[in-house]
């Protein structure tokens, strides 16, 4: 049987791991001509206090829906954590990879922002082919990208 405090770290860890996955962005087309203005990349500074931001609001949407699954019931079944998984965690996370994705990798990080998101893209992936398996704790792939946010320098993206 779940308990209650697992099952909120498990939804709260699987959002905050995404929140660093980071990837530079791609390039256009060209157009005939027109170059459209390009703006320098963030610095590393300055990506990680957005990025702590945007994952700092998805952590805080997961977490509420976790607590309105606990509180409702106590232990949730496995059929409400799949639930949860499927409607609320892997959009945050791929909502998150979005976000975080279009603020361009600073210049001279991609491999590592790279790195991130391929490893957040797995745990996603894993989510979606067995959501119950949350029960049993976060995917091995979205710790492994916790662990790389960290040791990029994030401070709000992760396990608590």
């Amino acid at each position: 049987m779940l308990r209650a405090s697992a099952s909120r770290r498990s939804a709260a860890a699987c959002f905050a791991l995404a929140s660093l996955v980071l990837a530079s962005c791609g390039g256009g087309e060209d157009d005939g001509g027109f170059s459209p203005v390009v703006s320098d990349p963030l610095s590393k500074v300055e990506f990680l206090r957005q990025a702590d931001a945007i994952c700092q609001s998805s952590e805080s949407r997961i977490e509420a829906a976790a607590d309105d699954l606990l509180t409702a019931k106590g232990d949730p079944s496995p059929e409400e954590v799949e639930q949860v998984a499927i409607d609320l965690i892997v959009p945050a996370l791929e909502t998150e990879v979005s976000a975080i994705s279009a603020l361009g990798a600073p210049e001279g990080d991609e491999d590592k922002v790279k790195a991130i998101l391929d490893a957040t893209q797995a745990g996603i992936g894993e989510i979606e082919a067995n959501p119950r398996a949350l029960l049993d704790g976060v995917p091995e792939s979205l710790r492994e990208a916790e662990q790389l946010a960290r040791e990029y320098g994030s401070r709000q993206c992760g396990i608590r």
